[in-house]
């Protein structure tokens, strides 16, 4: 899990305007006393929190919060990397399992007795894995996508071996290359197509055939920019049988799960990892699955060190989108590309060059357009928002500007919307990006949209907001 710091510009000698030592030299700038050895001044001291000016109000962030929460479920969110939970779904973020430790891989009670029923809800969530990836063996200890990554690559190569992945410039993950150099690997990228958005399986032939690479190769196909299937059988033929093949499925698990975009344990990967809220519509969370035993073994070890405690409240989530897409899965992904494939053509025949156009534009949720003929990508991501409609402003692969939108369907879809709605979508974005219609007067558009396929669970949370709001203490308000 990452953590971002807070950067703070130092104040210097004579910013108070009257020159010499500033005014907290020798203070603490809130409450009293000396600055203790290694303080910065700047900062109050343990216990020196102002009485009369609280640095953190707590009345002030639940306001945040339910702005926020009355905004983004006002606007339609075309990210490829985010989803919406049910629900049922989120039930387990405010129960006591928030709290709660569990260890069930050690046994249901190690340490900490009567977590029997967590057990048995981490059993259901692998359980019900298995089934929609087609794996023998799931391990749900990581938190996160990139901590998935990071217990594969421990895992499945060596200290002074070779690690293949896809490079940034064809649409690869920015920390795959930092985490196998971290782990003592050698880091190659793999020969690209950018013609066919492929892996270049005959060049990857001649690397893998000229002995070049030093000690256990482990190929990562880490791709989170992807618009079409890896060819798999072409990439086990080109490394041959020994070399483990470790698909990164983070963006298109949802499709996986329900049969559309590939299924990578049957075609030639040996490890599937993934994170569980892009396509699929689950909580912020990572998952490993393989069908080989020894693999397994050498993933749960490693696991069991880079993750201490994988959070039961995310594991019931998780649980329970799993059990909602036993019966829906297929459906849903199937609905997903086909809508993407919808969205790219009423782009691409309203005057957006659309990436891909000579494949079919995409077979995942994703689309990349180029809208940098029309204006700047981030100011077009600006008037979007205006509009309603949050989209991303990021690098594209093979773009002469190199910045395009990457637009996601999954969560559109996942609200109940078809290709009727995509061609909507679609005029909108012409009208905000190329008639440069004021994108305030078609926030009613997207409203409609919207109300249309109303977003689930909202009652419910404008009630837990206004529980937390009665509860605070007097001293929270303002």
């Amino acid at each position: 899990m990452s953590r971002q710091a807070v950067r703070r510009t130092p104040r210097r000698h004579g910013d108070d305007g009257a020159g010499g030592a500033p005014p907290h030299a020798g203070r603490a700038a809130t409450g009293t006393g000396p600055v203790s050895p290694g303080q910065d001044p700047g900062l109050p001291g343990p216990g020196r929190l102002a009485a009369t000016e609280p640095a953190v109000n707590s009345h002030d962030i639940v306001e945040l919060v339910d702005r926020f929460h009355r905004d983004s479920i006002r606007r339609l969110h075309l990210i490829p990397s985010e989803n919406t939970l049910s629900t049922t779904a989120r039930l387990p973020f405010v129960s006591d399992l928030m709290y709660r430790y569990s260890f069930p891989a050690d046994g249901p009670n190690w340490a900490w007795p009567g977590n029997d029923d967590l057990a048995a809800v981490e059993r259901a969530a692998t359980d019900g894995l298995r089934a929609l990836l087609g794996a023998a063996h799931v391990n749900l200890k990581p938190v996160s996508g990139l901590n998935a990554m990071t217990v594969a690559v421990s895992a499945l190569s060596q200290p002074g071996g070779t690690v293949l992945s896809i490079a940034e410039a064809d649409g690869g993950h920015g920390s795959t290359r930092f985490i196998a150099g971290q782990l003592g690997r050698r880091h190659h990228n793999l020969p690209f197509d950018p013609h066919r958005y492929a892996i270049d399986t005959d060049a990857l032939h001649e690397i893998a055939a000229s002995g070049v690479l030093p000690g256990p190769v482990l190929v990562y196909l880490d791709q989170f920019m992807c618009l079409f299937p890896h060819d798999l059988p072409a990439i086990r033929a080109a490394v041959g049988p020994d070399t483990v093949i470790c698909y990164d499925g983070s963006h298109v698990l949802g499709l996986i799960a329900g049969g559309q975009f590939q299924n990578p344990l049957a075609e030639g990967a040996d490890v599937l990892t993934a994170s569980t809220h892009k396509s699929f519509p689950g909580p912020h969370k990572g998952v490993l699955a393989t069908n080989t035993a020894h693999l397994a073994q050498r993933i749960d070890e490693h696991a069991g060190h880079w993750v201490s405690h994988h959070h039961p409240a995310d594991v019931a989530a998780l649980a329970i989108t799993v059990a909602d897409l036993q019966g829906t899965a297929h459906s849903y992904a199937t609905q997903t590309v086909t809508n993407a494939r919808t969205l790219a053509a009423a782009l691409a025949d309203r005057g957006f060059t659309v990436c891909g156009a000579g494949l079919g534009f995409t077979r995942s949720h994703q689309i990349w357009v180029d809208v940098a003929p029309f204006l700047d990508p981030a100011e077009a991501s600006r008037l979007l928002l205006i509009a309603g409609i949050v989209v991303n402003a990021i690098e594209v692969p093979y773009l002469t500007g190199g910045t395009g939108l990457r637009l996601g369907v999954q969560e559109a879809t996942g609200r109940g919307m078809g290709e009727a709605e995509m061609d909507e979508i679609a005029a909108i974005i012409r009208a905000v990006l190329i008639d440069r219609t004021d994108p305030g007067r078609l926030t009613g558009r997207v409203a409609d949209l919207l109300d249309l396929y109303p977003c689930d669970g909202d009652t419910l949370l404008r009630q837990l907001i206004d529980t937390a709001r009665a509860q605070l203490p007097e001293s929270a308000l303002r």
